[in-house]
């Protein structure tokens, strides 16, 4: 399910800072009862059940499922640079947004410049996009394609900063994953189905789960536990960047010598502003996606902050102008930009 949503200025203004503080609350928790948010940030439950209800049903946060596809099927994430035709740019990342494997959709400063990451289920469905679907897209030029190997970062595992220790403390009660492990996992048809539910929606209760999936609650728990031990599949919790006061996201391309690449992307990927990082083929080898509240916080991280951590160059550095997608967030009001 997608869902496009729409903001208003009315509704910028209107975010205030527990507002924001909420949002961040479901960023690292999107399952956690609004009595522990309201623990972590001390304030009444109603009041935090209310504004946080009021994001999740306006669209402003949106809380899912996301599936890791290195660990999960036959076939590596792929990110599509495209060069569109003039005036073609939205038209074309409006429909690539719409597509149900697609993770992210942006349109970059330039003419007719798309960036995406796309999530084939398998080797079949890449075979089909990359030599069928993409090149009957009407106005698309030429794209270039990169293979993900490996996130440092890769979204769900982002958050704003500002929370308390405290607040911390109550949230993060999700099971962990190892971050190290790139064994395949195997996706039972429970599994699956559990998968589709919590992308549907990440907040469902476990007994609404259990029900759409045909178990017992109490196997349904277990089942998710598992899922989200192995790494499997990640709470996934989206939230338009500019409620959080940040206006200015950037596409880093960086070229690192090979046997640097690990101790770099992990490097990179430990910065508060880098909420995706990985390895990919092709030309360059580490790409990152950014947030910062202006182009001086930019400047600053470009400046001293890549270099400083073993990046050798920096390939390539486009301003987002457009996000058409976001996890699950298909972004409409992005059009009127």
């Amino acid at each position: 399910m997608l869902l496009f949503a729409t903001m208003s200025n009315g509704d910028l203004e209107a975010f205030d800072e527990l507002d924001r503080q909420i949002a961040v609350a479901l960023q690292v928790n999107g399952r956690a009862s609004w009595r522990a948010v309201a623990r972590g940030l001390g304030a009444p439950e109603r009041t935090i059940t209310r504004r946080g209800q009021a994001m999740l049903d306006s669209g402003l946060v949106k809380v899912s499922t996301y599936l890791d596809t290195t660990r999960v099927g036959d076939a590596r994430p792929l990110i599509v640079a495209a060069q569109t035709e003039p005036g073609k740019s939205f038209a074309i990342g409006l429909e690539l947004a719409k597509r149900p494997d697609a993770s992210s959709v942006s349109v970059l400063e330039g003419t007719g410049q798309l960036v995406c990451m796309l999530l084939p289920a398998d080797s079949a469905a890449r075979y089909q996009l990359l030599l069928h679907e993409l090149p009957s897209l009407d106005g698309l030029r030429d794209t270039s394609v990169a293979t993900v190997l490996r996130y440092f970062r890769a979204g769900y595992d982002w958050y704003a900063d500002g929370l308390s220790d405290r607040a911390m403390q109550e949230l993060r009660t999700l099971p962990a994953s190892d971050p190290e492990r790139t064994d395949p996992v195997e996706l039972s048809a429970e599994d699956q189905l559990l998968v589709v539910e919590l992308g549907r929606d990440g907040r469902s209760p476990i007994s609404s789960l259990a029900e759409a999936v045909g178990m017992s609650p109490a196997s349904a728990q277990r089942r998710l536990n598992r899922l989200l031990a192995e790494g499997a599949i990640h709470i996934r919790t989206e939230i338009r960047p500019r409620l959080l006061g940040l206006e200015v996201e950037v596409l880093v391309w960086i070229r690192v010598p090979p046997l640097e690449i690990d101790a770099v992307g992990r490097a990179l990927g430990t910065h508060p502003a880098v909420r995706f990082c990985a390895a990919i083929t092709g030309p360059t080898q580490i790409l990152i996606d950014c947030l910062f509240p202006d182009e001086n916080h930019l400047y600053d991280f470009l400046t001293s902050y890549v270099g400083a951590h073993g990046a050798s160059e920096i390939a390539n550095a486009a301003v987002v102008v457009a996000a058409l997608r976001r996890g699950p967030l298909v972004l409409a009001d992005s059009l009127d930009q």
